[in-house]
C-alpha cells in the first residue's frame, strides 16, 4: 500500500460556509487523525481505503465517521470528496443518529446515495460556483436524511449580521443593538439563538476571516489588522491565536498546501484536525484548525 503520509496531492481544494466544509484531494495516506466535526466520505471513481485502532484496511465507496474518532484513510488513488459537518448542527446530529447510533464508522449502503450518479460529483469537483456548490452538498446531505428547510433568520439578525460584515470600524454590541433597534439583551438572546454562538464571539471571528484574505493577498500585518477593525497587529495575533491556533504570520503556508476558498462573508465555521503519530500515541504530533 502506498504510503504519502499527510499528502493532499497535487488537486485540493477548502471550501467554507456557515456550519460546513467540503475538501476535495488526490493521491493521500493519512496517519492516525481525527476532526472535531462529523465526516461525510465519498469516492469519485472507485473506492478508498479506512480503518481504526481495532479493525482492518475495509474498502468503501462511501462511509461516514463519528466526530472526534481516530481513524486513517488510504485514497486508493482514487479521487474523494469530504464533506464536514458543525457536530452541534441539525444535520450532524441526524446522521450520528441514523447511521453512528452503535458504530464509529458505518458505510452508506442503507442510505439513497447510490441514486446520485458519478457524474454529479465530478461536475461538483469542476464547479467555481459556491451556491451551485452548496446546493449540490445540500442534495447529497438529502439523500442521506430528511431534513426541514432551515428557518429563516430574524430579518434584525440579518441586518445586525451585514452592519458587522460592514463595519469599518471597531464597534460595540450596543451599536449593533442601537442599529436595529432592539435591547442589547435581546439581541445578544436572538443572535445565539438563531447563529448559534454568542454575537461578541461572531464579531471577532468576522474580523479573523477577513483579515485572512488580506493576509492571504500578501496584506502586510498591520495594514490588515487596521483595515478589518483591530485595535493593532498584537490584537490580531491574540485573536488567531485563540481561533485558529496559529499566528497571523505562519497562516500564509496553509495556502501553498491547500487552496481555502470562504463562500460566504457571513462564516463563522471551523473545524480542527488532530494528527497522531499512531494509535498508542497520547498527544497528537499536528494540529490543522481551518
Amino acid at each position: 500500500m502506498k504510503n504519502t503520509r499527510g499528502n493532499t496531492g497535487a488537486a485540493s481544494a477548502l471550501y467554507v460556509w456557515n456550519g460546513m466544509s467540503a475538501f476535495w484531494g488526490t493521491s493521500f495516506h493519512t496517519d492516525p487523525h481525527r476532526h472535531d466535526t462529523l465526516q461525510l466520505v465519498f469516492d469519485i471513481d472507485k473506492s478508498f481505503h479506512l480503518k481504526d485502532k481495532s479493525t482492518q484496511w475495509t474498502s468503501y465507496s462511501s462511509a461516514i465517521i463519528k466526530t472526534s474518532h481516530l481513524h486513517q484513510l488510504d485514497s486508493n488513488n482514487s479521487i474523494q470528496l469530504f464533506i464536514y459537518l458543525d457536530k452541534d448542527s441539525d444535520y450532524a446530529q441526524e446522521l450520528d443518529k441514523k447511521y453512528l447510533s452503535n458504530k464509529n464508522i458505518s458505510d452508506l449502503k442503507d442510505s439513497n446515495i447510490n441514486k446520485i450518479s458519478t457524474s454529479f460529483f465530478k461536475k461538483l469537483l469542476v464547479s467555481n460556483d459556491c451556491n451551485e456548490l452548496f446546493k449540490g452538498f445540500l442534495t447529497i446531505i438529502q439523500h442521506l436524511i430528511d431534513f426541514k428547510k432551515p428557518v429563516q433568520k430574524d430579518e434584525r439578525i440579518v441586518k445586525a449580521i451585514s452592519f458587522i460584515i460592514n463595519s469599518e470600524k471597531q464597534i460595540k454590541v450596543k451599536d449593533i443593538a442601537d442599529h436595529i433597534c432592539l435591547s442589547e439583551s435581546r439581541l445578544r438572546y436572538l443572535f445565539k439563538k438563531q447563529v448559534g454562538q454568542p454575537i461578541q464571539s461572531f464579531m471577532v471571528w468576522m474580523k479573523v476571516i477577513n483579515s485572512l484574505n488580506l493576509v492571504l493577498k500578501g496584506n502586510p500585518l498591520t495594514e490588515a489588522a487596521y483595515d478589518v477593525g483591530f485595535w493593532d497587529a498584537s490584537h490580531m495575533n491574540r485573536s488567531y491565536k485563540e481561533l485558529l491556533g496559529v499566528a497571523p504570520s505562519t497562516i500564509k503556508k496553509y495556502e501553498n498546501e491547500l487552496k481555502i476558498i470562504l463562500c460566504s462573508d457571513t462564516n463563522f465555521h471551523t473545524f480542527k484536525t488532530e494528527i497522531l503519530e499512531n494509535w498508542n500515541s497520547k498527544e497528537p504530533t499536528k494540529t490543522i484548525i481551518i
